[in-house]
């Protein structure tokens, strides 16, 4: 099983998908709750549309994100890759291991509702929710 994190520049977690600039990737044995292999992916394009099929490439089953916005989340349903939305900030590989620890079941998406982002990162905006039109 691969699960991925949304990282910021400095390799803290983003807690918002599209803000991100690379991802962590983890390659777990979910039975035992180890990590077999961290690595990190940098997608080649800006637009965080484009990178739900990077991330089945890499064989990511599933990306645990504070928020992303509902055409992201469709991309990724249609990559196969599921998506834990609602996670509360900590270091990445605290959140893989609460995620293995069955600690993780998400929670409110960080990117829904009017007025939840105070920035604006070259995506689809709508209401204050991001969106993704592709």
């Amino acid at each position: 099983m691969k699960i991925a994190i949304p990282l910021t520049d400095t390799n803290g977690f983003s807690t918002h998908y599209g803000g991100s600039a690379k991802f962590a990737v983890y390659d777990v044995d979910a039975p035992r709750r180890i990590v077999l292999r961290r690595s990190i992916v940098t997608p080649s394009e800006a637009e965080p549309c484009a990178w739900p099929p990077l991330l089945q490439a890499e064989g990511v089953n599933v990306v645990l994100a504070g928020g992303m916005g509902r055409g992201a989340q469709q991309n990724m349903l249609n990559n196969g890759v599921q998506v834990v939305l609602g996670v509360a900030p900590a270091e990445p590989e605290a959140l893989v291991a609460a995620y293995l620890a069955g600690e993780i079941h998400g929670g409110a998406n960080a990117c829904e509702g009017e007025g939840s982002h105070a920035h604006d990162h070259g995506h689809h905006h709508d209401g204050g929710a991001c969106q993704c039109s592709h």
